[in-house]
C-alpha cells in the first residue's frame, strides 16, 4: 500500500501537468476565433491563416527542439516553452491587427513544441518505478485525450462567466503551473529513476538515420491517427448539417470519441501487460480507416454514427499508446535520441493535422465529401501498409535475436 502511494505520488503530478498543457492549449484554440471575429471583426479566411500560424510554428520548432534535448536541458526547456506560451496567452488581449497576433501565435507554437517535446522526453528517461513504457504512455495519452475534453468547458464556460479577456489571463497560468508541477515531480520524487547524463552535447542532424525503424513507424503511426481526426473534424460536421442533424447532436458525437479514446488509454494498462503493442497496431489502423469510412453511409442517423465514433476513439487511443511506446523501447534508455523521438513523434501529429484536411479538401472538391470520406482513409491505410508492413519486415531478424 505505502509502494502504491508512492508511485501515485509521482504520477498525479507528471499527469495533472500534461492536463494543464493540453487544456489550457485546446482551450485557446477555441477561444481564438470567437475573439477574432468579435473584437477585430476579421474574416473567416484571415483567421483560419492566423490560427494556422501556431501548427506551423510547432512543427517548425520540433526537430530542432529534439536535437538540443538532453535531460539537463529538458527542465530548462520545459520552463521556457511554459514562459513562451504564457506570455502570448497573457498579451492576446492586447492584440487585434492580424501580423502582431499572427506573431503572438508563433510564439505559442514555439513555446508550446519546446515545452511538449520535452515534457513526453522527461516522463520518458524517468519512468516511474515499476511502471512500463507502455503503461506510461498510456497514463500520458489519457491524460492527453482529458486535457482535450476538458477544454471547452474550461474555455467556453470561463468566457461566458467571466469574459475573453480574464479567461485569456487565467489560461496563462495553465502552462506555467504544468512546468513547475513537472520539474518538482522530477526534481524530487523518490519514486522516478534518475539516469545519468551520458549525452550533454547537442545531437547532430545525422542521428536521424541512427533512429530504429519503430520509431519512424510510430511516427507514421501518430500521422495516421491525427490525419483522421482532422478529416472527421473538419467534413463530418458539413455532412451531419446537410443531413439534418442538429450541432448539438455533432457536438455530442465528438465528445463520445473523445471519450472513448481517454477511456481505452486509460485502461491501457493491463491490455499491453498481455499483448505486444505492435501486434496491435495494424488492426487498430485497419478499425480507424474502417469506421471513418463507414461516416458517410449512415450520416443521416446519430444512433448508428455512436457507434463508429466510439470505435473511432478507441483506435486513436490506443494507437496513440502502442506507437510511442513501441518508438521509446526501441532507444534502449539512449538518451541522445530520446528528445529527437520525442519531437518526431509530436511533429507526425502536427502534420497529419495539417495535410488531411487540405488533401481531404482537394479531393471534395473533385467528388464531393462522401467520396472524400471513402477514398482519403482507405488511400491513407495503403500508404501506411506500404511503408509500416515492409518495415516490420526488415527489422524482424534484429528482434529476434537471443
Amino acid at each position: 500500500m505505502t509502494e502504491r502511494r508512492s508511485l501515485f505520488a509521482a504520477l498525479a503530478p507528471v499527469y495533472l501537468s500534461v492536463f494543464l498543457f493540453v487544456a489550457g492549449n485546446s482551450a485557446l484554440t477555441i477561444l481564438i476565433p470567437v475573439y477574432l471575429s468579435r473584437r477585430a471583426h476579421l474574416g473567416a479566411a484571415t483567421i483560419g491563416g492566423v490560427v494556422g500560424v501556431v501548427g506551423i510554428a510547432s512543427l517548425a520548432a520540433r526537430v530542432p527542439a529534439g536535437l538540443a534535448y538532453s535531460a539537463r536541458r529538458g527542465r530548462m526547456y520545459l520552463l521556457l516553452g511554459g514562459a513562451l506560451s504564457a506570455a502570448a496567452f497573457a498579451a492576446v488581449p492586447f492584440v487585434t491587427d492580424p501580423l502582431p497576433f499572427a506573431a503572438l501565435m508563433a510564439l505559442n507554437g514555439l513555446g508550446w513544441s519546446v515545452a511538449t517535446t520535452a515534457q513526453l522526453a522527461l516522463l520518458v528517461a524517468r519512468p516511474p518505478a515499476g511502471v512500463s513504457t507502455a503503461a506510461a504512455m498510456g497514463w500520458f495519452s489519457g491524460a492527453t485525450g482529458l486535457g482535450n475534453m476538458a477544454a471547452g468547458i474550461l474555455g467556453g464556460g470561463s468566457a461566458d462567466l467571466l469574459g475573453l479577456r480574464a479567461t485569456f489571463f487565467m489560461l496563462a497560468a495553465t502552462p506555467l503551473v504544468g512546468a513547475v508541477l513537472m520539474l518538482r515531480a522530477v526534481a524530487a520524487s523518490s519514486a522516478l529513476s534518475a539516469p545519468a547524463e551520458r549525452h550533454a552535447g547537442w545531437t547532430s542532424w545525422r542521428a536521424l538515420l541512427q533512429l530504429p525503424v519503430p520509431v519512424w513507424a510510430g511516427v507514421l503511426v501518430m500521422f495516421f491517427i491525427n490525419g483522421l481526426n482532422a478529416l472527421t473534424n473538419t467534413f463530418q460536421p458539413v455532412l451531419a448539417l446537410a443531413a439534418g442533424m442538429s450541432v448539438t447532436q455533432i457536438g455530442a458525437l465528438s465528445s463520445i470519441r473523445s471519450w472513448a479514446s481517454s477511456s481505452s488509454r486509460f485502461g491501457s494498462g493491463p491490455l499491453f501487460s498481455r499483448f505486444e503493442p505492435a501486434g496491435l497496431t495494424l488492426p487498430l489502423v485497419v478499425l480507424g480507416t474502417l469506421a471513418t469510412c463507414l461516416i458517410p453511409s449512415v450520416i443521416a442517423s446519430f444512433a448508428l454514427q455512436v457507434p463508429l465514433f466510439v470505435l473511432a476513439g478507441l483506435s486513436r487511443g490506443l494507437l496513440r499508446v502502442t506507437g510511442s511506446a513501441d518508438a521509446f523501447d526501441s532507444l534502449q534508455s539512449d538518451e541522445r535520441l530520446q528528445g529527437l523521438t520525442s519531437a518526431l513523434l509530436y511533429g507526425g501529429l502536427d502534420l497529419g493535422k495539417i495535410v488531411l484536411p487540405i488533401a481531404g479538401g482537394l479531393f471534395a472538391g473533385l467528388w464531393g465529401v462522401p467520396a472524400m470520406f471513402r477514398i482519403v482513409p482507405a488511400l491513407l491505410l495503403l500508404v501506411y501498409l506500404a511503408l509500416a508492413i515492409p518495415a516490420r519486415r526488415a527489422v524482424t531478424p534484429e528482434t529476434a535475436r537471443p
